[in-house]
């Protein structure tokens, strides 16, 4: 995945409160005006664990690009005892109980760290929440029409308003299947075209039921990209997954 595509959440290490998303632009600028450095630890959302900056080459060389070689400590014992972390006396901290320490496993520091990871947790959550109801709601108004799109029938596809929005929640789903959360906002633009367009549609053909589901899963789409709270953006899941499988049975068996 491209560095330039993906959104980063940071904290540094004594820090509860996780900062972000961010660009890649965004965090230069932060690294460059000192608000960051190569210790300062980031979300890595495939790994799901916190890792410092200095642990990713393509990330540290792109922060970082003339100050690289400065930032290699010396290898030597560290002698840690804040950390807290259970060992023989005179021991040095091993490479990995260093690591327990930075992703909060540590008895000392779990407790600051649970919140952040919590929000890490809660962004991959949205994330494949978004996803999931983009692709519903794709297949919930295209499937429907699919002779008309497998056609190319430009004539026709304009002529059936599902369709355009079935093509752009497809679309958006598959740039967040491949990594690129810069497009959050055209997710967000989606989902408001959803509840106003779609809701739209079903109000002036009186369908309350349909309207309802509709509301359900555009909430749901909208919360799922902008909320930290692990429980919110759970809350916005269901709603919107369930909103959006309600909308594809009704769409396919009417």
């Amino acid at each position: 995945m491209s560095l330039s595509t993906q959104e980063f959440y940071i904290r540094q290490a004594e820090e509860t409160e996780a900062r972000g998303p961010f660009t890649l632009e965004q965090l230069t600028s932060l690294a460059e005006n000192g608000k960051a450095d190569s210790d300062t630890l980031y979300y890595d959302a495939a790994a799901e664990e916190w890792l410092t900056i200095n642990t990713n080459a393509a990330l540290l060389e792109a922060l970082f690009p003339a100050k690289k070689s400065l930032r290699v400590k010396a290898k030597e014992p560290l002698h840690i005892h804040p950390l807290n972390i259970p060992r023989e006396q005179g021991r040095a901290i091993t490479v990995g109980e260093m690591l327990l320490a930075a992703e909060g496993r540590t008895q000392e520091t779990r407790h600051r760290a649970d919140p952040a990871i919590a929000q890490a947790r809660a962004a991959g959550i949205g994330l494949n929440t978004a996803m999931a109801i983009l692709f519903i709601t794709a297949a919930a108004y295209l499937l429907p029409l699919i002779d008309v799109v497998m056609a190319a029938d430009l004539r026709g596809i304009l002529q059936a308003p599902f369709a355009l929005l079935g093509l752009l929640n497809l679309s958006l789903g598959v740039c967040l299947a491949l990594g690129a959360v810069a497009v959050y906002p055209g997710v967000r633009f989606a989902a408001l075209l959803g509840l106003g367009f779609a809701g739209s549609l079903f109000a002036l053909e009186d369908q309350s039921y349909p309207l309802a589901l509709s509301a359900a899963a555009a909430s749901g789409l909208y919360f799922s990209t902008i909320v930290l709270r692990l429980a919110t953006v759970l809350a916005a899941a269901v709603l919107g997954v369930a909103g959006a499988c309600g909308l594809a049975h009704f769409l396919f068996t009417t």
